[in-house]
This record gives C-alpha cells, sequence and structure tokens, in this order.
C-alpha cells in the first residue's frame, strides 16, 4: 500500500504539473517570441511546468504584417491535478493548465 501511495505521489509530480499548448497564427510561418526571447515559427508547441495562473507574453512577427502582441496563461482545469492536490494538497498549484491551442490572427500592413 505505501508503494501504492508513493508512486501515485511520484507520478503527480513527475506528470501532473506539465502542461502544453499549440501556439498558431493566421498566418503560418510568424517568427514566435515569449517573454522576449525567440522561440521559433507558428506552429509551435511550447510545454512548461509553470503554476496556475501563469501568463507568457506572445509576440508575432512577420514580414508584411503588423507586430502581434498577446498573452497565453493556464486557464483551464486540470481534473489529475485536482485530485492529485486534493489527495496531497502540495499540486493544487498546478490545477491550471494551457488551453490545448492557441490561434492568433496578424493584421496586414
Amino acid at each position: 500500500m505505501k508503494k501504492l501511495i508513493a508512486l501515485t505521489i511520484a507520478f503527480i509530480f513527475l506528470f501532473g504539473c506539465a502542461s502544453a499548448t499549440v501556439i498558431k497564427s493566421n498566418p503560418p510561418g510568424a517568427k514566435l517570441y515569449l517573454d522576449g526571447q525567440f522561440k521559433g515559427e507558428t506552429p509551435y508547441t511550447y510545454a512548461d511546468r509553470a503554476a496556475a495562473g501563469t501568463m507568457r507574453t506572445v509576440t508575432l512577427k512577420k514580414e508584411g504584417y503588423k507586430d502581434f502582441t498577446s498573452h497565453v496563461k493556464r486557464e483551464q482545469l486540470s481534473v489529475p491535478a485536482l485530485i492529485g492536490g486534493i489527495l496531497v494538497l502540495i499540486p493544487l498549484i498546478w490545477v491550471l493548465e494551457y488551453p490545448p491551442e492557441y490561434t492568433f490572427e496578424m493584421e496586414k500592413l
């Protein structure tokens, strides 16, 4: 029984707090900056282990289009993290996750 509890806690800490989202742009192929750091081109899969409510600033740049700035935020309830939080309390700070996808529309110059 103790082994099962230990494995459950380890599973929650290793996998329960990670969250990922796909950042897309219309048109695709925009240069993506997260919190000012270049990450690649859209579509881009972003993942982290940040706490609930974390917000990242997204800036998209593409020739012929206005620079676009917005945010991605951990805002969807994660049921596994909620269950883990109820069982061991600590994972409650990871109870929110990113939506599966963000699509941002860029405006032509």
